[in-house]
């Protein structure tokens, strides 16, 4: 029967050519009953037709999976129950033959959906049977499905080694316990594939990714591997087998999107992360080393060489290659240079940009060199370090640390700010009505809202107009007015001193030297103008670092000897970690803990947030930190132990509060690292400390994006006890996911309709933070139901939330609904039915929606892909308004202007340098501004005449009428002279109207049509671009100017070339503002006059004033000179005024 099965299709097995065409087969009960014969070449036969009709017949074929096993394997296939000993070896039969049986089951494991067990059999039919890089096997579903469990298993192998390494080395105990929780999953699947046979597999599929130039797939799998060996080797191809400069341009991409992975898609191991970048820095310094100055590929490589040394934290590394582009002398090489200060100081690391200066060689230490040197090496000395590279140096230390970024911001905002005045005055008028104006909370709230609306402008005249109206505030409410200052002038460090002198407690100077007395009562504006003045210098970015030291210094004094206030002392701490934000300085440490342990509960919780910002991101106090000096590094650990352990001993809930968020900063960037911190933090019993623990997570893992982090959030978000401790969870998620922002709709969806207010509430303001500046409908979608939420902080949630998303979007966004919901805004302020919580979210969302004078964008993220860490703490901060009113105006940090300037290398701008939109102008103009209602002119009402008064009028019509023909005159006829002029009057009128009313519809159809909008338009230097606008935007390449890298995203300060120099050039000074008064006049210089007729006389001088006569004046005569003379003083009165107070003229007067 066996050989009947067998030659049907075939024909035999010793037959010549089939002369019939070979019929189909139905079954395949035949060919497994001969796999038992005892001859071998009866079973390599059927093994051979059985693997032609095993993806039809594989049902029938699954039930001799265990012979087929047997045959692969060596072994003779026996009846099932036979013992061992019955089992004999197949006489002859070869290996071609097990490795088809092994082919055939690896088949049937397919079909059953058994990848593993499948690969197992593929890899042991060797490359005959199972070969991807064929040809003919591409598109396979077998194939792809037996690539896509080889990489799998690769990846689960590659990753456990890796792992164990890491332990064995002393790894962070989160990260090693993770990776092999995902490797005893599938311990059992791992351990049945031959390593040897799986590792030679994937290196024939490098190879076909090799072959066919997709290296990046190559480096995805070694990166999801973790095998370095295997990222080195695909960087190190990328560069082969091509042209020297195909082959240079195609590594370049290659290593920008192995820096990009790395940053993007390792985010559970920073260890390893570390070791990739620095596998690419390598890579890239080679490139930039040899490749041509000026060229593409020479800038592109200097770029990502800066960023990649930046996440090693590598400041002396970017310190001597700036000074290599700097010092050579060529001009694209030096703009390159200025542009990566501009792109570092962007990041908002003040610690590494202050590094990077460092390194930069000094001018002092330059000439000492080169007197001491001798020969050529002076004269290469004098040659590196010449006239114009100590010009292009200092130009790269007045953007680091010199302020010159917040010059450019300051004058941006101030010049160009679009903020509307009748918005604070709308307000204020809805806040003076009867059921406000005794509402100290919402008066406080509109301060607040003024300083958001005007951050970083200077503008503070609605302040100044409305004194009596500030008056009100008083205590607390007057220390946050004093604040507010701060907000508005955030970055006009060289007039901070000046501006806040009325204010500013009296200092050691000012008392002779001895220190200035503190009354433990008051203080309110003292206390409120020293958090100005910090916020004036930390709010940005890139302020003067002389400047900010010497603010330091001043608020350190007061700090010292305030404690017995706790107002001021309040102030003076929060200015101290302002200006020292990030500067890891132990004294400033020590200061603060001296003020933490007075047991000030007000005092204390500003001291636990300002030695936070001062530690931010320095990780102190776990197993491993990145402080910059080694010897105070144990010292700063010992003072952040005991914060924890002061945390918990005191019974100050504000002092716990503050430590918690103090060590949240500590853990800022972290990750792993701050893994045992926040776990020890999380298993507290006190639920601030768990609080605290949420907020350390989202500053540890700030833009990661980590599902490990994510997990534990939500976990929390429903779990907790406390209604704090999930609310902070929920936004929390918000930081984690700020790089991914369309993942937090998705995930705080279901927490909207949580029967928990705190958990509605963080998840309105989740939304808004990750969706800022988006203009998104489905996130307001999401949003606006919470908007008629039953609880009154949940719609105050929602209105920041929607607040933040609309920022800088035109009145187009969103079919135009933006409109309404600023209407809603102003309805929810005036509406008396509304609590107060819900007013304050709609004021305070007033200011959101128009931050910075419509200029600036809450945004986390930098130009290059960093996290801003001023703008993650700040934001965190000002979170903390929810338990303390004051840090409202932390929301100045996480402000972010939304300018674009084109430089030369002198930091002038060319006005003539544009830049194209490729979008309709109204899609990103500014929102229309508020217009004040004309008063309708009042008609009046025709009174109501009776019939007796008409008989009375008519009665004494004609009583007159007799009395006037008495006199000869006609009354009748005068009267109706004058009805008949008035009827001729109205139907002039109206035959007025009549003809107008026809020129109307003769000219109807004359009406020129509206043109339509242009669908791109042109943007002068300099300029606002916003975050979505960026994208649509487009370099002119074909222009005067234009970038030195052209390639890079539209946004912030770009370094532009002249491609003709030698014409003339249009060019603007940047200039901060000022408080002098501008536009008056110089004095004349000093001359001497002359008669006519003189000797001595010149024609052109001015005539001499004419005396007075000296006479006996009588009192008439005093009383016209004294009319005579109060006309030339009321012209004085007035020049004054124009010039800004009496001190000025009386000043230019004297002098004149």
């Amino acid at each position: 029967m066996a050989t009947a099965v067998l030659s049907a299709p075939g024909g035999g097995m010793g037959s010549g050519p089939a002369s019939a065409p070979a019929r189909p087969v139905s079954t395949a009960s035949g060919l497994l009953a001969m796999l038992s014969e005892p001859s071998p070449q009866l079973v390599s036969a059927a093994l051979t037709k059985l693997l032609a009709v095993v993806d039809t017949l594989w049902h029938e074929v699954a039930e001799s999976l265990p012979d087929l096993e047997a045959i692969a394997e060596g072994a003779a296939s026996g009846t099932t129950g036979a013992s061992d000993s019955d089992d004999v070896a197949v006489p002859g039969l070869d290996l071609p033959s097990r490795r088809t049986a092994a082919a055939i089951a690896s088949r049937v494991y397919f079909h059953l959906e058994e990848p593993v067990q499948s690969l197992r059999l593929a890899l042991d039919a060797g490359v005959e049977h199972f070969n991807p890089a064929a040809e003919g096997s591409r598109g396979d579903p077998y194939v792809e499905c037996l690539v896509g469990a080889t990489l799998e298993a690769y990846v689960q192998k590659s990753r456990g080694e890796h792992d164990a390494a890491v332990e064995s080395a002393g790894a962070e105990k989160g990260g090693a316990d993770g990776g092999a929780e995902n490797d005893d999953e599938d311990e059992d699947d791992s351990t049945l594939l031959d390593p040897a046979k799986l590792a030679a597999l994937v290196d024939l599929m490098f190879v076909r990714c090799y072959a066919d130039h997709k290296y990046a797939h190559a480096l995805g799998v070694a990166l999801e591997a973790r095998s370095l060996p295997k990222i080195a080797e695909c960087l190190t191809k990328s560069g082969e087998g091509q042209g020297q400069g195909d082959g240079t341009k195609t590594q370049l991409t290659t290593l920008r999107y192995a820096l990009d992975a790395a940053v993007g898609l390792i985010s559970d191991n920073r260890t390893f992360r570390d070791e990739v970048v620095a596998i690419v820095s390598q890579h890239l310094a080679e490139i930039f080393t040899t490749s041509t100055s000026g060229s593409t590929t020479h800038s592109a490589a200097a770029v990502a060489l800066c960023v990649a040394y930046q996440l090693l934290n590598k400041a002396d590394e970017v310190g001597a290659f700036l000074t290599q582009l700097l010092v050579g002398g060529v001009e694209g090489e030096v703009l390159l240079g200025l542009q990566l200060c501009f792109d570092m100081v962007d990041s908002g690391d003040e610690a590494f940009v202050g590094g990077v200066a460092g390194a930069l060689p000094a001018k002092t230490a330059a000439a000492a060199a080169a007197s001491e040197g001798e020969g050529e090496g002076e004269a290469q000395v004098k040659d590196e370090l010449s006239t114009e590279a100590h010009s292009a140096l200092d130009s790269a230390r007045r953007i680091l640390t010199g302020g010159f970024v917040t010059e450019l911001s300051l004058s941006f905002l101030h010049k160009n700010s679009n903020s509307d005045p009748l918005l604070m005055d709308h307000l204020k008028k809805a806040l003076d009505e009867r059921g406000n104006s005794r509402n100290s909370v919402l008066h406080n709230w509109g301060v607040g809202t003024h300083a958001v609306l005007n951050a970083g402008t200077t503008n503070d005249s609605f302040l100044r107009d409305n004194l009596d109206w500030m008056k009100k505030a008083s205590n607390w409410a007057k220390f946050s007015a004093t604040a507010s200052l701060g907000v508005i002038h955030a970055g006009h460090t060289t007039e901070a001193m000046t501006l806040l002198e009325p204010y500013l407690p009296p200092s050691a100077e000012a008392e002779g030297g001895a220190p200035p007395a503190v009354n433990a009562a008051g203080g309110y504006a003292e206390g409120g103008s020293l958090y100005a003045l910090g916020l004036i210098h930390g709010s940005r970015s890139g302020s003067s670092a002389a400047k900010r030291d010497e603010a330091a210094t001043f608020l350190r004094t007061h700090l010292r000897s305030s404690h017995a206030n706790e107002v001021i002392s309040h102030g003076a701490a929060l200015g101290v970690g302002l200006t020292a934000f990030g500067s890891a300085n132990l004294e400033v440490v020590n200061e603060l803990k001296e003020l933490l342990y007075t047991d000030s509960a007000v005092a204390g919780e500003a001291a636990g947030m300002a030695i936070g910002m001062v530690l931010v991101g320095s990780g102190a106090g776990n197993a491993h930190s990145s402080l910059p000096n080694a010897a105070e590094a144990e010292e700063i650990a010992e003072a952040v132990t005991e914060l924890r352990n002061y945390a918990r001993e005191t019974q100050h809930e504000k002092i716990i509060r503050g430590i918690s968020m103090g060590i949240a900063l500590v853990q800022y960037g972290q990750e792993e690292n701050a893994d045992v911190v926040i776990e020890e933090m999380r298993s507290d019993r006190d639920p601030i400390l768990r609080y605290g623990a949420m907020y350390s997570l989202a500053m540890a893992y700030c833009g990661t994006g980590s599902n490990k982090a994510i997990r534990i959030l939500l976990h929390t978000a429903v779990s907790d006890v406390s209604d704090d401790v999930r609310m902070a969870a929920v936004i929390a998620l918000a930081f984690v996911l700020f790089k991914t922002p369309e993942r937090v709709p998705q995930l705080v969806k279901l927490l909207l309709e949580s029967f928990n207010p705190h958990v509605r509430y963080a998840s309105c303001m989740a939304v808004g933070i990750a969706m800022a500046g988006t203009g998104d409908a489905e996130s307001v979608a999401l949003l606006e139901p919470m908007l008629e939420d039953m609880t009154d902080f949940v719609r105050q949630g929602a209105l920041l939330g929607t607040s933040m998303i609309y920022m800088q979007q035109s009145d187009s966004c969103n079919r135009r609904k933006v409109k309404s919901f600023r209407e809603k805004l102003a309805s929810t302020i005036s509406d008396k039915h509304q609590s107060t919580l819900t007013k304050m979210g709609a004021i305070l969302g007033t200011g959101i929606i128009d931050a910075g004078g419509r200029n600036c964008a809450l945004d986390l993220g930098s130009r290059n892909g960093f996290t801003k860490m001023s703008s993650a703490a700040g934001l965190a901060l000002w979170l903390q308004h929810w338990h303390w009113y004051p840090m409202m105006h932390m929301f100045s940090l996480a402000l972010t202007p939304t300018f674009t300037i084109g430089l030369n290398g002198d930091f002038k701008y060319p006005k003539n340098f544009e830049i194209q939109c490729n979008s309709k102008p109204s899609v990103f103009a500014y929102p229309k501004r508020l217009e004040e209602k004309k008063e309708k002119e009042k008609k009046r009402v025709e009174t109501v005449t009776l019939s007796t008064t008409a008989k009375n009028k008519a009665r004494l019509a004609r009583k007159k009428a007799k009395e006037a023909e008495e006199d000869g005159t006609d009354a009748m006829d005068v009267d109706e002279k004058k009805e008949e002029s008035k009827e001729g009057e109205e139907k002039k009128e109206d035959g007025d109207k009549m003809d107008v009313d026809g020129e109307d519809g003769e000219k109807k159809p004359e009406k020129k049509k509206r043109e339509p909008e242009p669908t791109s338009f042109r943007i002068s230097n300099p300029l606002r671009i916003t975050k979505a606008q960026a994208e649509l935007c487009a370099f002119d390449l074909n222009q005067r100017y234009r970038p030195i890298l052209p390639e890079e995203r539209v946004s912030g300060v770009i370094m532009l070339t002249d491609s003709t120099p030698g014409e003339e050039e249009d060019l603007g000074a940047v200039k901060p503002p000022s408080m002098e008064v501008e536009g008056e006049a110089d004095p004349p210089e000093p001359f001497e006059w002359a008669p006519p007729g003189h000797d001595d006389y010149r024609e052109g001088l001015p005539p001499p004033p004419i005396p007075e006569p000296e006479e006996k004046k009588d009192e008439d005569s005093g009383d016209k000179e004294d009319e005579e003379g109060s006309k030339p003083k009321k012209r004085e009165e007035d020049h004054e005024e124009d010039l800004g107070g009496p001190g000025l003229v009386g000043g230019a007067a004297e002098s004149s």
